[in-house]
């Protein structure tokens, strides 16, 4: 009987720690992260009265990749977010979405499932419609900014489901008008699963 229990618990040790090195291999591998959510933003508007946040669609995907630190990875992106602003005053009475490709880069650091995160970002302005071209005039199609946010990874099937809140702090004037200043910031939220490569 005890070599059957010394048995047994060798057995389980061997499994055990076997699930543990497929665990931390896991890990360290290369991840896809597709993701939607929502997008709520609201411009700076110097000399304008009445902005308000509207909310927008945003997807993407996102490659987690370690860099053999400890907890640490980058992680570049590729998005679509709907960005703008309402404006509500005694003149205007209406959303201005300015449609950007992103592309953000972000340092990971990972505290067990929670990780936070943040880096510059870089969008590209998707053209615009009659309403934002009669009230803004001539805009840039660059943006630069930061974000940083924080997140939770949930184990779910052979991936982790990721909920994702993230600040985007403008940085760009986008107005080319003369003594005008328009800057992005929002927050966007989203739900992702990450794919081991």
């Amino acid at each position: 009987m005890k070599k059957v229990l010394v048995a047994t618990a060798m057995v389980l040790g061997f499994f055990s720690l076997n699930a543990q090195q497929t665990k931390e291999k896991n890990s360290e591998n290369i991840q896809l992260i597709p993701k939607a959510g929502i997008a709520v933003y609201k411009q700076s508007i110097e000399g304008v009265n009445g902005e308000k946040s509207k909310v927008g669609f945003q997807a993407g995907l996102g490659v987690n990749i370690p860099t053999g630190a400890a907890n640490f990875s980058i992680q570049p992106e590729l998005n679509f977010i709907s960005k703008g602003t309402k404006i509500k005053n005694a003149l205007v009475n209406q959303n201005f979405n300015f449609n950007y490709i992103e592309v953000p880069v972000l340092a990971k650091y990972s505290f067990g499932p929670v990780y936070v995160n943040a880096g510059p970002s870089v969008g590209f302005l998707m053209g615009k419609n009659n309403a934002v071209k009669a009230v803004y005039g001539k805009t840039k199609t660059i943006d630069f900014g930061l974000q940083m946010g924080a997140g939770v990874a949930i184990p779910a099937g052979p991936g982790k489901l990721i909920v994702d809140g993230r600040y985007n702090l403008g940085l760009s004037n986008i107005s080319d008008a003369k003594g005008a200043a328009i800057k992005n910031r929002g927050f966007a939220v989203s739900l992702g699963y990450a794919i081991s490569l």
